[in-house]
């Protein structure tokens, strides 16, 4: 038999809520419930601090400011069942209403804090992402939740206000936990206890909407589940070990990132929600609501067009770094051995003028690998690269062709122009390198040719390679030029 583990402090707590919830529904009395809501809400709320001092969290103020609204919200049901006692019935709008929708903003600016202290710095594609999904809530909040409000004539203009502010507070809270969803950032245990927290409430509240606008809402219905649920769950996720990487910084990710492919879908059926409540209207032979729709078609596909648009920039940016890696290379930053053959035939190709080439062969390369070690051959090159650059034009293209092997285009330049950039090559490369710290000495053998417009680039490169090869082979550290044997014409 396996080992009895003793269970954490977040798994005791969420039984606890569960026994609370059957106590709240195996006694249906008014007095018995009002004292369940009462005692979850602040339990949940001591909860939260608790969490909060023992798993110290990076950003500890929206915890507290969860904490608060825990007990705001409990202090609000304890107000709305004593008022319902006292009244024998529903008082609205009353006390409860603004200590209800209190719990709502400060909820709202705890989850922006978690969003910020996630992501501090700007996450263009979670924002559009967020707004996309809030927006197309937000169309059909106004079919089901708004309008009937808009439209009654049977509410004052208090109780209309307060109506409208319920169904507007739920879409704030859910906006701002879209962009906590559609941010960057890691998913511990946490993450989906307070998620499924506010989800929770978010369901509970739009069925007693849902409710209110029907057959009426009544105490102890099973929507109250979402509640103590929401509660529940929000104390569990404080009480988590992993609620310190909840609200720790996230690592940088790749601007080339792809969404989930769940978000996708999500982003996707929200775009559907202009033309589906347009649809809805129709068939339910409602008035339909054109600049409602219109408006919100209208910021949908802007920000499916700004989503678009980035995507296309990750694209275009994540092209352009594969040409890059892929033309480069990856120790000098030079051009590498295929970015050279393209740019040799495309110059000889599309030159009217002579064009010179440097074919290199570093002297004493060897001696310093065998020596010092790859790391302080790396280095050397490095520097070699650094040099070759500094003495040749603007526009003229240098190369490492592989090991200690290197070539420079210069085009439109004749051969004693080429002379003089292989020249101030060879001195550049005379100055001592720093191998590590080890002073290390490194020449070159370089062999200079010049060629005429359209001439084959294979041909010219074999001759530059034998050119450099002359120079090696008359002592090294030198420039050995090459010219074209002369046709010679037969009577």
């Amino acid at each position: 038999m396996g080992r009895w583990r003793r269970p954490a402090a977040w798994q005791v707590y969420l039984a606890l809520c569960a026994v609370a919830s059957g106590v709240y529904y195996a006694f249906p009395y008014e007095l018995v419930q009002s004292v369940v809501v009462g005692v979850l809400g602040m339990s949940a709320a001591a909860a939260i601090v608790v969490g909060v001092k023992v798993n110290k969290p990076a950003v500890r103020w929206p915890w507290y400011l969860l904490a608060a609204a825990r007990a705001c919200f409990a202090l609000a049901e304890v107000v709305y069942w004593l008022q319902h006692i006292s009244a024998g019935g529903d008082v609205f709008p009353g006390y409860a209403d603004w200590l209800y929708l209190a719990f709502a903003a400060m909820l709202a600016v705890a989850v922006v804090g978690l969003v910020r202290a996630r992501r501090p710095g700007r996450d263009m594609p979670g924002l559009i992402d967020a707004l996309v999904l809030s927006t197309g809530a937000a169309l059909l909040t106004w079919v089901f939740l708004l309008v009937p409000y808009v439209r009654a004539e049977d509410l004052s203009p208090l109780g209309r206000a307060v109506s409208l502010a319920y169904p507007i507070s739920d879409l704030l809270v859910l906006a701002v936990l879209s962009r906590l969803v559609t941010g960057r950032g890691d998913r511990p245990p946490a993450y989906w206890l307070f998620v499924g927290s506010v989800l929770t409430l978010l369901v509970a509240d739009v069925g007693y909407a849902l409710l209110e606008l029907s057959i009426g809402y009544t105490a102890g219905n099973i929507i109250d589940l979402g509640w103590l649920a929401m509660q529940a769950l929000g104390g569990a996720a404080a009480l988590h070990p992993s609620v310190a990487t909840l609200s720790s910084r996230s690592a940088p990710v790749a601007a080339g990132a792809p969404a989930p492919r769940r978000r996708v879908l999500m982003l996707a059926a929200a775009s559907l929600t202009a033309p589906a409540v347009l649809a809805i209207e129709w068939l339910r032979g409602m008035p339909i609501d054109v600049p409602i729709i219109v408006a919100g078609s209208t910021i949908l596909f802007l920000l499916v067009i700004a989503r678009m648009d980035g995507l296309l920039r990750q694209l275009a940016g994540a092209l352009r770094a594969v040409e890059r890696q892929a033309s480069t290379d990856q120790l000098t930053g030079l051009a590498n051995r295929r970015r050279f053959h393209d740019r040799w035939a495309a110059t000889l190709t599309g030159s009217t003028g002579p064009t010179a080439l440097l074919y290199l062969d570093l002297d004493g390369f060897k001696p310093v690998n065998d020596t010092y070690g790859h790391e302080a051959g790396d280095a050397v090159l490095v520097e070699v690269a650094t040099r070759i650059n500094a003495a040749v034009r603007r526009g003229d293209v240098v190369a490492r062709l592989g090991g200690d092997e290197f070539a420079v285009i210069l085009p439109e330049t004749d051969d004693a122009l080429a002379g003089t950039v292989a020249e101030r090559i060879l001195t550049s490369l005379a100055e001592p390198f720093d191998a590590l710290s080890h002073p290390v000495h490194v020449g070159a053998s370089i062999g200079v040719i010049t060629t005429a417009p359209h001439a084959n680039p294979d041909t010219e490169l074999r001759r530059a390679d034998q050119a450099m090869y002359t120079a090696k082979n008359s002592g090294r550290n030198r420039v050995h030029h090459s010219f074209p044997i002369a046709s010679v014409g037969t009577r």
